[in-house]
């Protein structure tokens, strides 16, 4: 992806009508458009926080994520832009006309066909009108945390273990950064290794949505070590939840992770990193999991931080 192009979010938000799946379209008057509500992705600013931001901002309306939706690219003055959209399900909130948006239509499938101004559009609403129903499982690194060598030195290595090594205050940034997206999907479920890096990892997200967190000893770097078959198991039994689960570990607790999940999930649409256990700070993978089964895997997304 060329370094200056414009990468834009958004949605096709949808709700049930009458007697099908209505769709949401806004008018844009500056414009005189029809199509779904986007908007590019703030400085710093996690791609799925922005979907979910701008639909809010253009519409008033919460929504969840789903299924993620082709992504639209064109140039735009000489610049490449690339559009990323979800599946969305709308929640709550009301509608006022804004700067951005003065009318909008909840329509059929077969009325958003004829309402909507770009031909390209029409990719996104096939995608968003096979989209199944869906429940996240989240597979998550901890944000940057303090490196082992300034641990020790700055304290009492006797007295601190390392799995009370703290986050640097960029991993700090991070965490908070990822609170919309996890809310995003809508996680209702959070496991977390019991290291301190973990915790604080998702503990501004719990806090937000008031939501326990469920420690798991097993899933630390010191107890993987001894017993990764255990970690295996684990695993394989957080991920059998149909509830909205994420679940945050450790580098090198990841590819057991991965081989548990490899086993136990049915993906759909294989791609070639699906299951890669190579992850960043802060970074996570996305399995959309069929919300009566979750053994079967519709899309699966990576979000390297």
């Amino acid at each position: 992806m060329p370094d200056n192009a414009i990468i834009a979010a958004g949605a096709v938000v949808t709700r049930e009508g009458a007697s099908e799946r209505e769709y949401l379209l806004i008018h844009r008057g500056y414009r005189n458009d029809w199509t779904f509500p986007k908007g590019k992705v703030d400085p710093g600013e996690h791609i799925i926080a922005a979907a979910i931001r701008e639909v809010r901002e253009e519409t008033g309306f919460a929504i969840m994520l789903g299924v993620p939706l082709p992504t639209q690219s064109y140039s735009v003055k000489g610049r490449d832009k690339f559009s990323h959209y979800w599946f969305a399900t709308y929640l709550s909130g009301e509608f006022v006309a804004n700067d951005e948006v003065d009318e909008i239509r909840w329509v059929t499938y077969k009325q958003a066909v004829k309402l909507m101004t770009y031909p390209h559009d029409r990719d996104v609403l096939d995608a968003a009108a096979a989209a199944p129903v869906t429940t996240a499982l989240i597979i998550l690194r901890h944000t940057q945390a303090t490196k082992r060598a300034e641990w020790a030195v700055a304290e009492d290595a006797l007295a601190q273990v390392d799995s009370s090594r703290p986050l640097t205050a960029v991993g700090r940034m991070q965490a908070s950064g990822l609170v919309p997206a996890i809310a995003a999907f809508g996680i209702s479920n959070l496991h977390s290794s019991d290291s301190r890096r973990c915790r604080d990892t998702v503990g501004p997200y719990a806090g937000a949505r008031s939501l326990a967190i469920t420690l798991e000893e097993s899933l630390s770097e010191e107890q993987h070590l001894i017993d990764p078959t255990r970690a295996q198991n684990r695993v394989t039994e957080i991920a059998g939840s149909a509830s909205p689960t994420l679940l945050c570990t450790h580098r090198p607790v990841m590819p057991t992770v991965m081989q548990a999940l490899t086993e136990q999930l049915e993906v759909r649409n294989v791609g070639k990193r699906d299951f890669d256990p190579a992850l960043t700070p802060g970074s996570m993978v996305i399995f959309h999991r069929d919300a009566q089964n979750p053994a079967v895997v519709y899309a699966v997304e990576r979000h390297i931080h």
